[in-house]
């Protein structure tokens, strides 16, 4: 049984060719290679440095040229035009600086600043402690507090305000005359100290203007990041979204819709998969049923008719309330095969994780523990999925879970020679050894159990790529994102999901019970011990 809704339950990828995987292999990748926030600040940074010195270096050379023009004590003039060509050279210096990331270090900033702003001291001699210059600081400093180290531009604020005053106090208290363009001689020390006051007052505000812009440029960085990560799960969504839309435009009247099988009358297609078609059907007591018929383009292969037969042997042999029910299989020798199964209504986890992204934990223990009951039945009588995912999870009525679909089932201890080494399943929840052709035992379920679980808690699956080959490359060779790097999941429940996504088979939980009963004590914190792979995320 598919499902109740008029689309199929999903992708079904059993020994189909890479192209036609690549076709199925819709999950947008999520976006991993993006900088860091401090290496964004970084680069910022070393641009902003540039820019800024190479105007400094044009600003000193023309304030050069003004002072012949504007005259003034001459020993101040010379002093102040020694402090721009100064200026000029850390200019230089640091555009230099900051074309090589390898060459950027704060403590070598840390110096440059310094250094500059001794070249800005002979400034206050020329034009005045208190002339509209003074502004520069201010300015310089928010500047300065822009950098993403902090330690740099509080020691810069601390050294100017310093300075400052060191040079200040002596044209207060008289000792040195002021012999600059705008002097402040007229004015009594009161005034003189209010003014210096003000002065102080508005570099501390340029510094810290400058750090408040640069924690609001940080916030709106990581809510940037934030908002990324919320896109990466919305184009999870679309894509399975425009999946199930290519599906309901393929699902109409099948090819049997309006004739008797056996004793079942057919109606509309519920559903497609790899070997067959799921029509809604009724026998002439009424009861209801999915009528499961092999494919038209199947009946032609001996080994998809097989395959399909030994769906019914599998089928016929299951019983739990978490599979669904056998209800009537065909004749080995019928002219149609078909499988008959109780007709579910409700949702599948697919449709569900399109509309909720992420499922409540609770939820998600309620659901692996059934779906583990049914798996545990399975892997009793022998039997082996091999095609476990969300499509194939159905909420029945509200009252409980149901795994659907054995069509890609295995036998234990039966050479499975079917598919002739393709690659049998859906690669996002594949085992590594499954995807690697390798032999697939129960384990390989428990595998695809834990990346059920993962999705269910992440938004996303384990792995994903545009295309089949290097999809399948990430299942064999690459650990998946860290659960708790995407969503808020603890670690004692990253330890669980490790060892059950385990890519060795023997380092994975042993039954499908013990690998749910492991997360529940997890989840109500008895910090189960565990010992996962040291290599199972990335």
């Amino acid at each position: 049984m598919k499902r109740e809704s008029d689309a199929p339950g999903g992708q079904k990828t059993v020994a189909q060719s890479p192209q036609a995987h690549a076709a199925r292999a819709r999950e947008a990748p999520a976006t991993r290679a993006e900088s860091s926030l401090a290496e964004g600040f970084d680069r910022s940074t070393m641009e902003r440095m540039r820019g800024f010195h190479a105007y400094s270096f044009g600003m000193a050379v023309a304030a050069i040229g003004v002072s012949f023009l504007l005259g003034g004590d001459a020993r101040a003039r010379h002093l102040f035009q020694l402090g721009m060509l100064w200026t000029c050279a850390v200019s230089i210096a640091t555009v230099s600086i900051a074309r090589s990331r390898g060459a950027w270090d704060s403590r070598i900033m840390l110096a440059r600043w310094v250094g500059g702003g001794l070249g800005l001291l002979p400034m206050l001699y020329y034009f005045g402690p208190f002339s509209a210059l003074t502004l520069v600081f201010p300015l310089a400093l928010m500047f300065v507090a822009l950098g993403r180290d902090g330690t740099t531009a509080n020691l810069v604020v601390a050294g100017a305000l310093g300075e400052h005053l060191l040079f200040v106090m002596p044209v207060m208290l008289g000792w040195i005359k002021d012999v600059g363009l705008v002097s402040a001689v007229p004015h009594d020390r009161v005034q003189l100290a209010s003014l210096e006051a003000v002065v102080l007052v508005l570099m501390a505000a340029g510094h810290a203007l400058g750090r408040w812009a640069r924690h609001t440029r940080a916030t709106a960085l990581a809510e940037l990041s934030e908002a990324k990560r919320i896109i990466g799960d919305q184009r999870q969504i679309l894509a399975e979204v425009q999946e199930r839309a290519e599906q309901i435009d393929r699902v109409k009247a099948g090819r049997w819709s309006g004739r008797r099988i056996g004793r079942w009358q057919i109606g509309q297609v519920l559903g497609r998969g790899a070997m067959g078609e799921v029509y809604e059907a009724q026998d002439a007591t009424g009861q209801q049923a999915a009528v499961k018929v092999l494919a038209a383009l199947s009946e032609h292969s001996p080994s998809q008719v097989e395959r399909f037969h030994r769906e019914l042997q599998i089928a016929g042999r299951l019983d739990s309330p978490h599979i669904v029910r056998v209800l009537d299989v065909s004749a080995a020798n019928a002219a149609v095969p078909y499988l008959a199964m109780e007709r579910l209504r409700g949702v599948d986890l697919a449709t569900r994780l399109r509309t909720e992204v992420r499922l409540p934990m609770n939820e998600v223990l309620v659901m692996l523990r059934e779906v583990a009951r049914g798996l545990e039945v399975a892997h009793e009588a022998g039997v082996v999925h091999r095609d476990l995912k969300p499509q194939n999870l159905f909420l029945h009525d509200g009252t409980g879970w149901k795994i659907l679909d054995f069509g890609v089932a295995k036998v234990f201890g039966v050479e499975g020679t079917l598919t002739q080494g393709a690659i049998v399943g859906t690669p996002q929840y594949m085992a590594p050894e499954q995807a690697a052709g390798q032999e697939v035992t129960h384990l390989s379920d428990i595998y695809a159990l834990g990346a059920v679980a993962y999705r269910c808690l992440t938004g996303r699956a384990p792995h994903s790529a545009t295309e089949f080959i290097a999809l399948v490359h990430k299942v064999v060779h690459t650990a998946p994102v860290r659960p708790g790097a995407v969503a808020q999941v603890s670690r004692e429940i990253e330890d669980v999901l490790a060892i059950a996504m385990a890519k060795d088979p023997r380092r994975r939980f042993t039954s499908a019970t013990e690998l749910v009963e492991q997360l529940a004590a997890a989840v109500e914190g008895r910090r189960p011990k565990l010992d996962p792979p040291a290599d199972a995320w990335a």
